[in-house]
C-alpha cells in the first residue's frame, strides 16, 4: 500500500529532440537588430550634434580671446567661460558614451528576448525538446594571447549535425514575423 516516487514505475523516456542554433548567425540576420540598431544610433546622433555644437562654440572663445588683453578682467572672465564650457562639453561626451552603451545594450536584450520566446514558439511547433546554442560554429580568436583555457572552457557543445541546425528555420520565422509587425 506504501509507494514512494522512487520506487513507482514510471513510463518509458521517449527520445529528446534536439537542435542547435548558430546564435551570432541568428543575430547578425535579424532585421530587428538592424532596427533596434537604428534607433539608437539617432539617439546617439542626436547627442553627437549637440556636442559638435558645444565644440564649436568652446573654439570660438579663440577669437574673442584675441580682442582683449591677456590678464585683464575681461580676459578672465572669458577664460573661466570657457574652462565651465569645456567641462560641459566633457560631460556632455561621456554622457553620450554612457547612453550609447545603454541603448545598444536595451536594443541587445530585446532582440534577445524575442529569439528567446521565437524559439519557444518554433519549438512547440516542431516538436523539439531542446534548443542548444551551437558554440562550436564560433571559431577561436586568433593570437597568442588568447587563453585557450578560458576558450575551451567557455565552450558547451563540441559538435553539432549540420542536419539538427535549426538557424535558418529561426531566422526566417523571425524575419517574417517583424515583417508583418512592421505593417501594422
Amino acid at each position: 500500500a506504501w509507494q514512494s516516487q522512487a520506487s513507482r514505475k514510471l513510463a518509458p523516456a521517449s527520445p529528446a529532440v534536439v537542435v542547435s542554433v548558430d546564435f551570432e548567425r541568428v543575430f547578425s540576420s535579424l532585421e530587428e537588430r538592424v532596427f533596434e540598431q537604428a534607433k539608437a544610433q539617432q539617439v546617439i546622433n542626436a547627442l553627437t550634434q549637440k556636442i559638435e555644437a558645444k565644440r564649436q562654440h568652446i573654439e570660438s572663445y579663440e577669437q574673442e580671446f584675441e580682442l582683449y588683453e591677456p590678464g585683464s578682467t575681461k580676459w578672465e572672465e572669458l577664460m573661466q567661460e570657457q574652462q565651465l564650457e569645456v567641462l560641459e562639453y566633457q560631460a556632455q561626451v561621456e554622457y553620450r558614451n554612457l547612453k550609447a552603451s545603454r541603448e545598444e545594450s536595451k536594443g541587445m536584450r530585446l532582440v534577445y528576448e524575442h529569439i528567446r520566446e521565437s524559439v519557444a514558439a518554433l519549438a512547440s511547433e516542431n516538436g523539439w525538446d531542446y534548443v542548444f546554442v551551437n558554440d562550436a560554429a564560433v571559431a577561436f580568436p586568433e593570437g597568442d594571447n588568447v587563453d585557450m583555457g578560458m576558450q575551451i572552457s567557455n565552450r558547451r557543445m563540441l559538435y553539432a549535425s549540420q542536419s539538427l541546425d535549426v538557424t535558418d528555420t529561426l531566422i526566417e520565422y523571425m524575419n517574417a514575423s517583424f515583417d508583418e509587425m512592421a505593417v501594422r
